[in-house]
């Protein structure tokens, strides 16, 4: 009888019968050196959180705080411990202080699985999707430590593949975990099974359904579909006291955001063919001319999205698949100081 064959290709024999084969490796894990980079860093985003439990960020409702936020006229029922005598002096009325209240945040971590997100060049190992699932899993440890909540919105195609709750627990980190390695590693992930373009506004219609306000929604994602489709829900979140951050990760093939490697943006050279990944429709050109304007149109694509983004009030980043995610993370609070 012949040796089965792998699927690499080597021979060897079969399991013994009655014994399973042991589960493979997840391969969306959390990194020790994320945790020991990102172990005491506190992550705040600037707009008042409606939290419930204690934590770092600023609450829209007033508290008990050494930190004083504004006055309020005297009402029935106030602290009269807290009365401004010297307002009272200057007024004739009677003043309160407020003081501001730490509150824990709702954070929504949105994750593209479209087609485009599993394209990986040459020169890096893992792909978009699986980079923006790595970046993730590190945000997603980053808010538990602070005692935030943490869900997580995965979409492929024009519908909503997964959704896990938001939780404070310690035990999210592995229900978050296990949902990013599922989404990025099943059936659905195969970069044959073309859905047609993807929209993020099937996922965002969603939270907007769910009436998420004074939250935080993180969206990764390559953003390569039309940007009105998607714009108006982040709006809508952001007009609702939400801090929406859309996180662009970009393999370096694409477009290279280290200085000095600009040869690594669209590096093809001679005849080749370019198949979608989402349509399965494919061109074939000389890609040594069609470079200039790959870049020409990439740079009007990336400077409407920026100029859509700001006009909005929304936060955009961008990331290369390069790029370790606690230095991304390190980096981008360093930028906002």
């Amino acid at each position: 009888m012949a040796e089965p064959i792998r699927r690499n290709g080597s021979r060897g024999k079969l399991p013994p019968a009655g014994r399973e084969a042991a589960p493979p490796e997840p391969l969306i894990v959390l990194d020790p050196e994320v945790e020991r980079r990102l172990a005491g860093i506190r992550f705040h985003f600037p707009e008042s959180m409606d939290g419930r439990l204690t934590g770092v960020h600023r609450s829209a409702q007033p508290g008990v705080s050494v930190e004083f936020s504004d006055h309020k006229e005297y009402s029935p029922g106030d602290d009269i411990r807290h009365l401004n005598w010297k307002v009272y002096a200057r007024s004739d009325k009677f003043y309160v202080r407020q003081f501001a209240k730490d509150t824990h945040a709702t954070v929504c971590l949105v994750l593209d699985c479209s087609g485009s997100m599993f394209y990986r060049s040459q020169t890096v190992e893992r792909s978009k999707a699986e980079h923006a699932a790595g970046l993730a899993l590190a945000l997603c440890y980053l808010f538990l430590r602070q005692n935030d909540s943490v869900g997580l919105l995965s979409v492929r195609g024009h519908r909503l593949t997964d959704f896990v709750p938001p939780r404070s627990h310690a035990s999210q980190l592995v229900t978050v975990q296990e949902h990013l390695d599922r989404a990025v590693t099943g059936k659905a992930a195969s970069p044959d099974h073309n859905e047609g373009p993807t929209s993020l506004a099937e996922g965002l219609e969603f939270l907007v359904s769910r009436r998420t306000r004074r939250s935080a929604v993180i969206v990764l994602s390559d953003l390569f579909m039309d940007t009105p489709e998607f714009l108006p829900y982040l709006r809508y979140l952001k007009s609702g006291g939400s801090h929406v951050w859309l996180v662009q990760v970009l393999d370096p093939a694409e477009l290279d955001l280290h200085p000095g490697k600009t040869e690594r943006t669209f590096p093809f050279q001679g005849a080749m063919f370019f198949r979608s990944v989402e349509t399965g429709h494919g061109i074939l050109m000389d890609a040594r001319l069609a470079r200039a304007d790959y870049l020409a149109r990439f740079k009007a694509f990336q400077d409407d999205l920026h100029e859509r983004c700001a006009e909005a009030g929304i936060e955009l980043s961008q990331c290369n698949t390069d790029t370790a995610p606690a230095e991304f993370i390190l980096e981008h609070l360093k930028r906002r100081r």
